[in-house]
């Protein structure tokens, strides 16, 4: 059963509630004049960068960080358990099938349905986590949405508009510099079981042994033809890779006589 401990605990508690949409407009007016050039120049081309963006923006998006990083560190302390046994499953899985070189359907079974309870906490918390990139966009419209409005009327009211490009009555509706977005680890659940994927890409973007390449899981890394001769292969991927390709390949590696009917004496009861 999924519970708040393991899916990162109570959403409510990392809610940036005192930012509201209210403290987010007056900031937007409070800072209106001093983005008239940055405002100028909605439309015209992507998003400015990190380097153009005020404060307040810079602020909210620290703290949502923060706050997603508070949601991992719940979901990896409410499911270390759990972790710790997918890893020795994952064991067993290996074994079976690519040192013995006999499936075992009740080892995979198992295994799947403890990688099934991790998955399914981890698409919950990243669910929240979600909610809160779509609270601080809302608080960064809301801030835009007052420094466009006022920088407006501050234009027309000092005479300025002739010296600086009329804005429109309203904010493009796709325009919105500083706009939250989840990073890629979020996107792919079972990097939490081997926490070094939040921190390394590799040229991918995804898991070097993933359903696309079933077959890395028997051994290793695979030498491209380009290697030059005499180079050593790269480490084996870790056990819990190897399974996870397995299970989602469903994949069976073995003798023929195993894979081609019932089981073998030794891995029909595992």
């Amino acid at each position: 059963m999924i519970n708040s401990g393991r899916t990162g605990g109570s959403a409510r508690r990392l809610r940036i509630g005192f930012l509201s949409a209210a403290v987010a407009r007056g900031h937007g007016r409070r800072d209106a004049l001093g983005l008239v050039d940055l405002l100028a120049t909605a439309g015209d081309g992507p998003d400015p960068g990190d380097d153009r963006l005020p404060p307040y923006v810079l602020g909210i998006r620290a703290q949502l960080t923060r706050s997603t990083t508070r949601l991992r560190s719940r979901l990896l302390l409410g499911n270390r358990e759990l972790v710790e046994r997918i890893h020795a499953e994952s064991v067993r899985v290996v074994t079976q099938y690519t040192v013995r070189g006999e499936p075992a359907p009740a080892a995979l079974a198992r295994f799947g349905r403890t990688v099934g309870d991790w998955r399914s906490s981890a698409a919950v918390c990243r669910s929240r986590a979600q909610g809160l990139v779509d609270e601080v966009n809302h608080l960064l419209a809301c801030y835009w949405d007052a420094a466009w409005q006022r920088a407006g009327r501050e234009l027309a009211g000092r005479g300025l508009a002739d010296r600086v490009p009329e804005l429109p009555e309203r904010r493009p509706s796709g325009w919105l510099p500083g706009r939250a977005e989840l990073d890629a680890t979020w996107h792919r659940l079972d990097d939490g079981l081997l926490s070094d994927r939040w921190y390394v890409k590799d040229a991918r973007g995804t898991n070097s042994y993933g359903p696309s390449d079933p077959g890395n899981a028997k051994g290793g890394h695979r030498l491209s033809g380009n290697t030059a001769p005499g180079t050593p292969a790269p480490a084996a991927p870790a056990a819990v890779e190897q399974a996870l390709a397995i299970l989602d390949s469903q994949a069976t590696y073995g003798t023929p006589a195993a894979a081609g009917g019932g089981p073998s004496p030794r891995s029909g009861g595992r």
